[in-house]
């Protein structure tokens, strides 16, 4: 049996393992990643992208493609309700629209990212291409068969057709789903409310171009005596995805219905007797929140459905699990160059385990009443967490950062204002002739931020090795509570780390103690 040597190993070739995987690439980590199927997924999968997700994947230079990979859904929005797809109509308008409608405007205003429709099994193959032409080993077809921690390694056994081989690895990123293997070897538990519902995803393929010409709809409800649940565009002309429950049917199961049965049921609620039905596949799946109590083992972490599995119709699954492993990467490389300290690593469960459990904890509360979505969104009935306030302005409680003497932000509305344990607020710059964003100053290492007056972080960031840029923008500042003369320390993933609102005695000393303190060393 043949033996390889490398920094991390990532198990899962899903979004969350494959945006693992080019993360640590982007930090000039050796990668191997292992999947057991032999390609990316089949199924359509998760489909929204939050704005968040796309500025990770904007720092990983992935834009353009993923736009491209997205075009075909966009402009496919809202959702629409009927008794058939043919009658299905947009709720009716009330005066909290424009409500709605500036809050849609605040989101994209927030970020230099938006939020996207793109099937998981369109991004998959564009990450997979982006990860493999970084340099990760990537092998699909590719189970992992054992896996064995010892104090400063972890051995893990791969077989494939090419055959067996031993990999010993200093860490390991367990994204292998919700069913996680590699979780249940370790004895991880998991809470949460438990089982909610068995659904089935049926993909079909049929030209309903026509019939969503006038209603170019993200969801559309269906309540229909043969069979009720939600049409979901994939590709908004040929391919379509029908979610229900799995239902009874006679002494069986939804799920086990032949295709030619599933098409005739489809053609019923779709309202067009005479429409050609192809079924691709049919997928049962558990609506469920299970979050496993902890994030982290020794030198195996768990990102993804393998630490929090959630309901989908929230559209968190996903997003949470790119959030995680953008947490995770540059921790694992800080800690393999040795600029940290290992104790850093145990921050990941600080963090992530927190928001995931709240995250799928919404998640669940969105799928108990998912009925009711369409009048909550127009009636003003929905959550009183603003969206802006939990994607943007989410706080660690504790975690790689100093704290300051703040309380907690505010969930009904998004305020920037530069505490540490958020995410840095994005603000369109002028530099140089160059639009770009307080986000894009951002690189590999840790950031300080000064305002004009900085230049002694300049001179204390030279010392202590790490980027600087000066921001002259006053109603920025003005935001994130900095004088001219201060400075914000701002992590490699976005969180701020350190805050100093204006010019201290010893800059040089007062970072340095900051880094040590946030890096574990």
């Amino acid at each position: 049996m043949s033996e390889e040597r490398v920094p991390v190993l990532v198990v899962g070739g899903g979004v969350a393992g494959l945006t693992a995987a080019l993360l640590l690439r982007r930090h000039g980590v050796p990668t191997l990643l292992a999947e057991k199927h032999r390609d990316t997924s089949p199924q359509p999968k998760a489909r929204r992208f939050n704005p968040r997700s796309t500025e990770i994947y904007r720092s990983l230079g992935l834009t353009e493609e993923i736009a491209l990979a997205s075009a075909e859904l966009a402009g496919f929005n809202g959702m629409v309700s009927g008794s058939t797809l043919v009658d299905a109509r947009w709720p009716e308008l009330t005066p909290d629209l424009g409500a709605k409608v500036a809050m849609h405007q605040e989101m994209l205003s927030l970020s230099p990212g938006q939020s996207i429709l793109c099937p998981q099994d369109v991004l998959e193959p564009v990450l997979r291409a982006a990860a493999e032409r970084d340099g990760a080993d990537v092998r699909f077809g590719t189970e992992l068969r054992a896996l064995r921690q010892d104090g400063d390694r972890v051995t893990a056994t791969l077989a494939s057709d090419a055959g067996t081989i031993t990999v010993t690895a200093d860490y390991v990123i367990a994204a292998d789903g919700a069913r996680s293997p590699i979780r249940e070897s370790l004895g991880i538990a998991r809470g949460g409310i438990g089982h909610l519902a068995d659904n089935l995803d049926v993909y079909f393929r049929a030209d309903l171009t026509e019939l969503v010409r006038d209603k170019p709809f993200n969801l559309c409800q269906i309540e229909n005596p043969v069979a009720s649940g939600a049409f979901v565009s994939i590709n908004g002309t040929d391919r379509w995805l029908f979610s229900t429950s799995d239902f009874p049917v006679g002494d069986g199961r939804a799920h086990e219905l032949g295709a030619d049965r599933w098409a005739d049921i489809l053609r019923t609620v779709i309202g067009a007797g005479d429409i050609d039905v192809e079924i691709i596949s049919s997928m049962p799946w558990e609506s469920g929140m299970h979050v496993a109590e902890s994030f982290a083992a020794g030198r195996v972490f768990l990102a993804g459905d393998a630490a929090h599995a959630m309901p989908p119709m929230a559209a968190a699954g996903a997003n949470t699990a790119i959030a995680d492993v953008h947490n995770l990467a540059w921790k694992l490389a800080a800690v393999l160059d040795g600029s940290a300290g290992p104790d850093l690593l145990e921050t990941y469960h600080a963090e992530r385990y927190p928001v995931g459990y709240a995250t799928a904890e919404f998640s669940s509360r969105v799928a108990g009443h998912v009925g009711d979505m369409i009048k909550s969104f127009t009636d003003g009935k929905s959550e009183a967490v603003h969206p802006a306030a939990a994607m943007f302005g989410a706080q660690y409680d504790q975690g790689a950062f100093v704290p300051d003497d703040r309380g907690a932000p505010p969930s009904d509305r998004y305020a920037p204002e530069g505490r540490p344990g958020t995410r840095l607020p994005h603000r369109w710059l002028d530099r140089d002739g160059t639009r770009m964003s307080t986000l894009d100053l951002l690189g590999t290492g840790f950031t300080l931020l000064a305002g004009p007056d900085g230049k002694h972080w300049e001179d204390a960031a030279q010392r202590t090795d790490i980027a600087i840029a000066r921001i002259d923008e006053s109603g920025w500042l003005g935001d994130v509570g900095l004088k001219p003369d201060g400075a914000l320390l701002v992590r490699p993933d976005a969180i701020i780390a350190w805050h100093c609102p204006t010019a201290c005695d010893d800059p040089a000393a007062e970072l340095a103690a900051a880094l040590t303190t946030v890096l574990r060393r």
